[in-house]
């Protein structure tokens, strides 16, 4: 232990008046006496202390103090230097640490710590988001939460250049970071810089100091001893002075590139700043810096921010290094160096007065008072007797030199000064926290549902943040709620998708309530962007639902839908079943309402795909079917595929349906291959030429029939044919859009219908049934076709009405041979009632190359005509006409009956005989054009009405662009328009 100056002096001598060090505690006047100090102070932010530290050894004739009554108090050290006696300068803090370092006879030596009330910031660690506030409000509110924190009176000013420079930041997060570390990482980010200023009083708290937080060199006062001088070491003088004075130069970059991606407005800002500095023939070296996504909110704000980057290496290019007995020399301040041979040399070659006035940017000091080994002595009668003894040595025969000596480096005045944010290997000297892996977090809103803004960004509150829905269920020390677990805090986050393209990608929003997974840009804790969703709590073992409630942070209980269960056999499945299922808005929280889901069966020899939702019930399942409730598999419904709802229902495909039953091995060939509708298409086609040919040969025609190719229905099966015939060609390669080529995926022709057609086939057959109406309409031909026997059956009345000829012709023979009635024809049978055959307007010829019989089994035959009755038969007639009966033949004729009789003449009337006279009907038919081109229009979407405005038909054009024919018993007006209803 080091040895103890002998207390034999007497009480006179154990005081501090009047010397070099003078400490003052909250234990009184010279209970503990200053022995020696070394005290460090810069301009901050700086890494080794919160802007000055002074270790003091100190003395005290009481060998017991109690260490823990000194920690935190405020203390004050003054030192006395060139200026009055009465105005020492003060250096004000409070005591962080105190070590008994040994005792002798009573007497005790004791070592102090003492740092600004800005140091206690170094031990208190905090988590706490900050939204929409600038560094300069982020600062005043984390300093203000120190204020009556024990003995403490946090002090502090701004001297800003211009505070409307400061943007307000969108997020800042102090993460993990202590309140120290994350006020010198804000300053030093916005380029701005600190010092403290001491003032002594006899009050309780011994004076104060006060942070000064500035950003332009205006802002640095001049030190109390403007003007120092340069001299030689060893020489006794009546001023503090410099007797060492080093410059040192040194090369950095020449340039800062940097540019800062923002996702808002899709582009890149690039910044550059260059030195300021005259680099001589050095090479321009480069530095191209990523400070990571949205660094800068606006051009101006980036050129700023690099620029004080750029400041912070320039200020650092040429910097020096003095040593001497200046007691005032105080980071923060300026002074002008006189006496010095360069400078003066310089300035009388014409440099500017500027030139020698320097900035203090760090002052290591070190001092200690005048006293003996055998005693504390008598203090000298002024305190700068030990400075400038005439011998050089102190009263008590000390080299002056050891008494006080201090260390400064500075740089120009002229030169802006910055807090520097790299050091010489890039590494940040005051490192933002970095969001290392993930973070979870919960989604929060405004009590909706849903909360998102227009880009389907969210709002999350993290665990570690407090409030009064924090999930720690604390609450903030300064009283503030940082967890409100609702749309007052919190930004607007990015949510990662699987895609995300031009009105395209994959959409899926997380709700309030559900757990989220956060990672962050470039490690930066202030640009945190969505990753996932995570289920959490505990589910039930076989049932839907969480065993646990919602939990805090308004976090839902979030449970999978699909699972595999434990005993129910519903539920135990493996966990066969995944996919997406979603919910409805307004049972987010509770997962009991309606739904629409995408699942995906993989039970082995049960593979099933079903998308489907609850509302009507409406679903689409393809493979094994099933009866599925949530995630219970239940009774199997059958093989294949099902689509079915409880409302209705529509299937519409604009270039043609295909509904076959005809089966491909492995699903092979193409989508609209119509190899059997075809061929039983060119069938009937075949059937009705042929049936054609001979009906128009046994004089079966309509009169002004055309050929049998032309006929309206051969036309139709040859057209349906060759439209399900048609094909589409690829190459190999084919253009697209733009430069784009498409290639893969084969070549060679498909089959692609050339006009929209519905086609139903079926091998097994098809049938139509209801227990209602059933209604065919073609707008023009309607094909009726048979291989062999077609039935109309109705149980009521059965009307064929057509406007222009109606033919019915047999052949009479029975096309398969296997019948045992091998004689067919045609049959016009009625059970009951009557039959009626009229031709109003023209003639009835029936004829048979066989007998003809027409009897009556139970009543009366009756043969009339207005004009004439003419029957014959190999020669012989029977004539009536104009009144008279002609009977002829030419062989003999024979009357025989049991009576004769014979009178005068009688006539009769025909009844019945009267028809209404037909009227023609009207009818247009209207062909669709392309005013510009005169070309057709098929399948244009059109509305027919009639001269008040009534719709009477709509429908779509013809490949031939025509409409349907409209036929009226009247003359009308009538006009067709663009349907587009």
């Amino acid at each position: 232990m080091d040895n103890l100056p002998d207390p034999i002096g007497g009480a006179a001598g154990w005081r501090q008046h009047a010397r070099l060090l003078s400490l003052s505690t909250p234990l009184g006047a010279d209970v503990l006496l200053a022995e020696s100090a070394n005290i460090d102070e810069a301009l901050g932010p700086v890494t080794e202390h919160a802007g000055y530290r002074i270790e003091l050894s100190a003395l005290s004739s009481d060998a017991h103090l109690s260490l823990t009554a000194l920690l935190g108090q405020p203390a004050r050290l003054d030192l006395q230097t060139a200026f009055a006696r009465s105005e020492p300068r003060p250096f004000h803090g409070h005591i962080t640490e105190v070590v008994r370092l040994g005792a002798n006879g009573g007497f005790g030596r004791y070592r102090l710590i003492i740092e600004p009330w800005l140091s206690f910031l170094g031990h208190r660690q905090d988590n706490y988001l900050f939204q929409d506030k600038s560094v300069i409000e982020i600062v005043d509110e984390l300093l203000a939460d120190w204020r009556g924190q024990g003995k403490l009176t946090p002090d502090w000013r701004w001297d800003l250049a211009d505070s409307a420079a400061y943007p307000k930041r969108g997020m800042t997060v102090q993460y993990q970071e202590t309140d120290l570390a994350f006020l010198k990482r804000l300053l030093a980010e916005e380029g701005l810089f600190c010092w403290f200023e001491h003032q002594s009083a006899d009050d309780e708290q011994l004076g104060s100091h006060r942070l000064v937080i500035a950003d332009h060199n205006a802002a640095f006062p001049d030190n109390r001893q403007a003007r120092v001088r340069y001299t030689q070491s060893g020489a006794t003088l009546d001023e503090d002075s410099l007797d060492r004075w080093v410059g040192r130069r040194q090369i950095d970059t020449g340039e800062t590139n940097a540019s800062s991606w923002d996702y808002r407005s899709r582009s890149c800002r690039p910044q550059s700043a260059a030195s300021a500095v005259d680099s001589g023939n050095l090479p321009r070296t480069v530095a191209w810096h990523d400070p990571g996504q949205y660094a800068w909110q606006s051009s101006a704000h980036g050129e700023r921010m690099l620029g004080n980057q750029r400041q912070a290496i320039d200020a650092r290019l040429k910097q020096f290094a003095g040593e001497g007995t200046v007691r005032t020399a105080a980071p923060g301040t300026c002074f002008t160096l006189a006496d010095h041979p360069d400078h003066d040399r310089d300035t009388a070659a014409g440099a500017p007065a500027e030139a020698t006035r320097f900035l203090i940017t760090a002052v290591r000091h070190y001092a200690r008072n005048a006293l003996s080994e055998s005693g504390l002595g008598e203090p000298s009668a002024d305190g700068d007797t030990a400075l400038r003894s005439t011998d050089g040595e102190d009263p008590a025969g000390e080299p002056a030199s050891e008494f006080y000596r201090n260390e400064l480096v500075a740089i120009r005045a002229a030169i802006p000064w910055r807090p520097l944010m790299a050091d010489s290997h890039g590494r940040n000297i005051h490192p933002r926290p970095s969001g290392r892996g993930t973070l979870t977090g919960v989604v929060v809103g405004s009590g909706d549902p849903t909360h998102t803004d227009r880009d389907g960004r969210i709002r999350v509150q993290f665990p570690w943040q407090r409030g009064a829905q924090a999930a720690s269920r604390s609450a903030h020390p300064a009283g503030d709620d940082n967890a409100p677990a609702s749309n007052r805090l919190g930004v607007w986050l990015r949510v990662m998708t699987p895609v995300a393209g031009a009105n395209w990608g994959g959409h899926l929003t997380p709700r309030p309530g559900q757990e989220v997974l956060v990672a962050f840009q470039n490690g930066n804790i202030d640009r945190p962007v969505v990753v996932g969703t995570v289920y959490n709590g505990q589910g039930d073992d076989d049932a839907q639902g969480n065993r646990i409630a919602s939990g805090t942070m308004q976090a839902s209980a979030n449970a999978p839908a699909f699972f595999a269960g434990k005993e129910a056999a519903p539920h135990t499945h493996g966990a066969s079943l995944s996919g997406i299922k979603s919910q409805q808005l307004n049972s987010t929280r509770s997962g009991q309402g309606g739904y629409n889901q995408l699942v995906f069966d993989d039970t082995p020899g049960e593979s099933r795909i079903e998308l489907a939702t609850t509302e009507y019930r409406s679903h689409l399942q393809l493979g094994h079917l099933k009866q599925q409730t949530d995630n219970a598999r239940q009774a199997d419904r059958g093989h294949g595929g099902e689509l079915a709802t409880r409302a209705a229902g529509a299937i519409r495909a604009g270039s043609g349906l295909l509904l076959s039953a005809d089966a491909r091995s492995n699903a092979s060939s193409s989508q609209l291959d119509s190899r059997e509708p075809i061929a039983r298409t060119d069938n009937a086609l075949s059937l009705s030429t042929s049936l054609a040919d001979v009906a128009g040969k046994q004089n079966a025609a309509l009169k002004g029939d055309p050929g049998t190719d032309q006929l309206p229905a051969n036309q139709g099966l040859q057209h349906a044919s060759e439209v399900m015939s048609a094909t589409t060609s690829r190459g190999a390669e084919t253009a697209g859009s733009g430069s784009i080529k498409i290639t893969g995926g084969g070549a060679g022709s498909i089959p692609a219908w050339s006009e929209p057609r519905l086609q139903l086939s079926a091998p097994g057959g098809i049938a139509q049934l209801t227990p209602n109406n059933h209604i065919l309409v073609a707008g023009k031909t309607l094909t009726i076709a048979s291989g062999q026997d077609c039935n109309l059956l109705a149980q009521g009345n059965h009307s064929l009405a057509v406007k222009d000829g109606l033919a019915l012709f047999t052949i009479g023979k029975a096309g398969n041979g296997q019948k045992p009635n091998q004689e067919t024809g045609t049959h016009l049978h009625a059970a009951s009632g009557t039959v009626s055959l009229q031709c109003q307007s023209g003639r009835i010829t029936a004829a048979a190359d066989k007998k003809v019989t027409i009897a009556s089994t139970q009543a009366s035959l009756s043969a009339s005509a207005k004009q004439k009755i003419l029957a014959t038969a190999q020669g012989a007639y029977l004539k009536i006409e104009g009144g008279n009966i002609e009977l002829h033949a030419p062989n003999k004729v024979e009357f025989k009956a049991s009576k004769k009789d014979w009178t005068g003449p009688a006539s009769a009337s025909p009844e019945g005989l009267s028809f209404p006279v037909a009227k023609d009907l009207f009818d247009e038919q209207f062909k669709v054009t392309d005013k510009n081109t005169g070309e057709s229009m098929p399948f244009f979407k059109y509305r027919i009405e009639n001269g008040q405005g009534k719709v009477l038909i709509r429908g779509y054009t013809d490949k031939d662009g025509f409409a349907t024919r409209l036929h009226s018993a009247k003359p009308e007006d009538i006009r067709i328009l663009p349907d587009e209803e």
